[in-house]
């Protein structure tokens, strides 16, 4: 089999682009992004996936407001990104869909001897919102995976939004020999 292209489009939900958890600069890796999805053979795209209680949410003793609770108009991606992309090339991977744990990595547990996800000799490009939690650790899951199945990991960094920095994304990529997608 031929290998593919896919893009990882890591968290580009209504809440962290202009809702209760908005990242800095979150509307402007949208354009970035919407530029080369079409160069993808599919989209995955991660959605937290909140229940109304979850342990990270401030009235739990977590860190952060209330953000992505599942079925909610804030969990929903940005209707831009969705914008005329095939719906045979879209995937969804729904994350910290239960209480507790706090799940910023979009596959923890991941079992990649029994997924549909991720063939050898795939180009897998991740990007999306915020570099230094759910882009961070979805891209240590993701390059973890890559050893076991077989594929290459390359990070988006101008579709990649932050709070403060792409720091810690750039010093893994570094660690790990990962380069970066360039459009």
């Amino acid at each position: 089999m031929a290998s593919r292209k896919i893009l990882l489009a890591v968290d580009l939900q209504k809440d962290f682009i202009y809702g209760s958890l908005t990242v800095p600069g979150a509307t402007e890796v949208l354009p970035a992004i919407n530029e080369v999805k079409n160069d993808f053979d599919f989209v995955y795209f991660t959605l937290d996936w909140h229940p109304v209680d979850h342990c990270s949410f401030r009235e739990q003793g977590g860190p952060w407001p209330v953000h992505c609770v599942h079925h909610t108009a804030g969990a929903a991606l940005d209707p831009g990104v969705l914008a005329d992309l095939p719906e045979e090339k879209m995937r969804f991977i729904l994350k910290g869909r239960v209480r507790s744990p706090e799940e910023y990595g979009a596959f923890v547990g991941f079992d990649s001897a029994h997924q549909d996800l991720f063939l050898p000799g795939d180009e897998v490009v991740i990007c999306g919102i915020a570099a230094e939690y759910c882009v961070l650790e979805s891209l240590k899951n993701l390059y973890a995976i890559s050893k076991q199945v077989g594929f290459t990991v390359k990070v988006f960094l101008e579709g990649t939004a932050k709070f403060v920095s792409h720091d810690t994304v750039r010093a893994f990529m570094r660690e790990n020999g990962i380069a970066a997608y360039v459009k």
